[in-house]
């Protein structure tokens, strides 16, 4: 956006910048399953390890595993998550030292599933084999409150199915420095394109990749009818200021507001794209993932 000015990036990350620039670490070796390794190589490496004295426990599911914290409320909804990746890095693995910060701040389950990634296979492979996963949850789930929550493009899934496949079944949306426009390329794209963990170059990748499938189906956060916003559940939006991805969670912050739909915005000035997944080991990462459990994902959060 044009009234924001550059922030600087936050002095652990910048730090972090600088090793990978120097360690030149590339955006693609041209073997998907090379690069996925060599990437979470370099968040256990840096971004940490779980941290098994934390009292969480992990219980390994079909399609998905789910953390539980170390004590839980009777109370809390269980959280539905979709990680990033641009479907074609990560793993639940890799999140987990996150995952458990997560369920312990907020004393409630955190169930994280994977899916299938390119191009190996199609989004809509991916997608439609997720949302089967995920409409088999929220069967099995019946009667407890759901929140779906998702980073980077795990953000437009989750906005995607809380809108098209299961229409009001989830008391809170909660996106993630999320992907939002498949179209358009904002000064962000320009500001923080190289050397902000998410180059520009990747993420023009991951728009080929997801392209095709929203666009048939017509979907577009920034084109939702008046019907498809009325379905909204109360939604959290969290944006990074040292992102490619900033511009467009403002943009669209700003026209739901305009529509009269008013999600609770958090943003953190000072920190990159895929921050959360350096809470095991930044204290900015995990300062902020407190943070975003403290007030994303709060019931108090409501639309006004």
């Amino acid at each position: 956006m044009s009234d924001l000015a550059e922030p600087l990036l936050n002095v652990e990350f910048g730090r972090l910048a600088a090793a990978r620039k120097i360690m030149a670490v590339r955006f693609s070796t041209g073997s998907p399953a090379e690069d996925r390794a060599n990437a979470e190589r370099w968040i256990s490496r840096f971004g940490g390890t779980t941290q098994p004295d934390d009292g969480a426990s992990v219980e390994a599911g079909e399609h998905s595993v789910t953390i539980r914290p170390a004590v839980e409320d009777p109370d809390s909804p269980w959280v539905l998550y979709i990680h990033g990746g641009g479907l074609v890095y990560y793993s639940t693995a890799v999140f987990q030292p996150f995952l458990r910060i997560l369920a312990n701040t907020l004393r409630a389950p955190v169930e994280a599933f994977d899916y299938l990634k390119a191009p190996e296979h199609t989004a809509e492979q991916s997608v439609e084999q997720l949302q089967r996963h995920i409409e088999a949850r929220c069967h099995a789930l019946a009667g407890r409150p759901l929140v779906l929550a998702g980073d980077s493009v795990g953000g437009l899934l989750a906005l995607y199915l809380g809108l098209r496949a299961l229409p009001e079944v989830f008391s809170r949306l909660v996106l993630i420095y999320p992907v939002l426009d498949l179209g358009t390329e904002r000064e962000s794209y320009r500001t923080f394109g190289e050397g902000y963990f998410l180059d520009q170059d990747s993420m023009r990748q991951f728009r080929s990749v997801l392209r095709p499938f929203f666009s048939g189906r017509g979907f577009d956060p920034f084109t939702l009818t008046d019907s498809e916003l009325a379905r909204l559940p109360d939604c959290s939006v969290v944006t990074a200021g040292c992102d490619v991805l900033r511009d467009e969670g403002f943009a669209w912050v700003e026209q739901l507001a305009d529509r009269s739909v008013r999600p609770r915005h958090q943003h953190f000035s000072d920190l990159p794209h895929d921050f959360c997944l350096y809470a095991g080991k930044l204290e900015s990462a995990r300062s902020a993932v407190l943070r975003i459990a403290a007030s994303a994902f709060s019931t108090e959060a409501r639309r006004s």
